[in-house]
């Protein structure tokens, strides 16, 4: 009896230490309808094990990783069903938890709700640390339903301040862990991401280099492309600077764009092309040449979001096309919609679906851990809303529902009428 004793604790004692050992909890990244990626880190070598299923009680299939030992683990879990629900598990546990599990995306073109949560420069550590990123996920949470989930995460760059792992795990990771473990996440390369030629971006996170979820491959991590529904976006990179992986970024993205089908276009990007806030777009030097590459093929191709982060604010414009300078040379031709966007203003920006230079707005995500106070505004006329200062921090909610979309912008604090939706505004397509 005692002999039995001694093993079932050993063997709790082993299970423990199998999941003791988990000291970066579970990412979702890459999927696809029928294919996800999973991530994880622990904190000796181990051989990576799974479990996933429909049943969060019963966790039926298992994946084991190669023979090799590791500490950064990456399972590819394939034949899945689209549109489903799966919980799973990284210790080797047989049961899984509510909180832990992926919904795979709809069939490509499906017109099926979608909901994304878009953030910015979450990574750097010159705020007030964590109750600002931890206040941006609860306004996350308490908005959606007291849930965590999103169909997918957009995370704009500067996923930390100098690419140091402490800084990954501390600012970004462990913020994030209860987003991440039922929301896949794609992110962006911004300034602070490349201070070591991202060696550590590139090996923290699995992006479609070989138009794994959709678009055209680009051999590159740095920018790519996916389909989610029927949404396709496209992830610049703005720290590539030579002219040679300048031309290379402009054919593939001349390429991905002419291949897209979907009826929803998004462009993701660290520096903004149009922005009043830190780095006001006027005049810094890196904006211009970024205008003149992308704007006009993505513009041609009908974009309906520019999205960007890197200027600590939250800022829109209202419906446009054609700026391709700066603002100040901003004419009335430019002007497709000078409206508020809004249902319950001006009425929502209408585009006819399928057509090229329908307008764009331009949205400068409000970071979630770093805020800046602004005075350059006053020179920016093509934002209704903006939001500058250093008490303002939060996060951009985008939810698509066949030919609709709508856009709000959750800041951490209460404006005057006592809501934490501070801005919204609404897209829709016709024939």
């Amino acid at each position: 009896m005692f002999h039995r004793r001694q093993l079932w604790l050993v063997s709790i004692f082993f299970a423990f230490q199998v999941f003791a050992q988990v000291t970066r909890q579970p990412y979702l990244q890459m999927p696809t309808p029928t294919s996800v990626v999973i991530r994880w880190q622990s904190g000796t070598g181990d051989i990576g094990k799974m479990r996933y299923g429909n049943a969060v009680s019963s966790l039926a299939k298992t994946i084991v990783e190669s023979d090799e030992e590791r500490i950064y683990h990456e399972v590819a879990l394939t034949g899945l069903a689209p549109n489903t629900k799966y919980f799973y598990s990284v210790d080797g546990s047989s049961k899984g938890t509510e909180e832990q599990y992926f919904v795979t995306p709809p069939s490509v073109g499906s017109e099926a709700p979608i909901r994304i949560w878009v953030i910015s420069d979450f990574g750097q550590t010159n705020s007030k640390e964590n109750p600002r990123r931890l206040e941006t996920v609860a306004q996350w949470k308490s908005f959606n339903n007291d849930s965590y989930h999103a169909s997918f995460v957009l995370s704009l760059g500067d996923q930390t301040e100098d690419d140091a792992i402490y800084q990954l795990q501390h600012n970004y990771f462990n913020q994030l862990e209860h987003v991440l473990r039922s929301s896949p996440l794609y992110t962006t390369v911004g300034n602070h991401d490349s201070h070591d030629s991202l060696y550590n971006y590139k090996r923290t996170f699995t992006l479609p280099t070989r138009a794994e979820a959709g678009g055209i491959a680009s051999g590159t991590e740095k920018y790519y492309s996916f389909d989610y529904g029927n949404i396709h976006v496209v992830s610049l990179c703005t720290e590539i600077h030579d002219e040679h992986g300048r031309k290379a970024q402009r054919e593939w993205l001349k390429k991905d764009l002419h291949n897209n089908k979907q009826a929803w276009l998004i462009a993701c990007m660290h520096q903004p092309f149009h922005s009043g806030g830190y780095h006001p777009s006027d005049e810094v030097e890196y904006a211009q040449p970024q205008r003149s590459d992308w704007l006009p093929m993505l513009e041609d191709h009908g974009v309906d979001l520019v999205l960007s982060g890197h200027n600590h604010v939250y800022e829109r414009s209202f419906l446009l096309d054609n700026l391709i300078g700066k603002t100040t040379t901003l004419t009335a031709s430019n002007k497709k919609n000078a409206g508020d966007g809004r249902e319950d203003g001006d009425g929502p920006y209408v585009k006819k679906r399928g057509l090229p230079h329908e307008g764009t707005v331009f949205v400068a995500v409000a970071a979630g851990g770093t805020s800046n106070s602004i005075k350059n505004y006053r020179h920016y006329s093509i934002f209704p809303v903006y939001f500058p200062g250093a008490d303002y921090e939060g996060s951009v909610v985008i939810d698509v529902i066949g030919n609709r979309m709508d856009v709000k912008f959750l800041c951490d604090e209460k404006n005057n009428k006592g809501s934490h939706v501070w801005d919204h505004f609404t897209i829709k397509k016709t024939d």
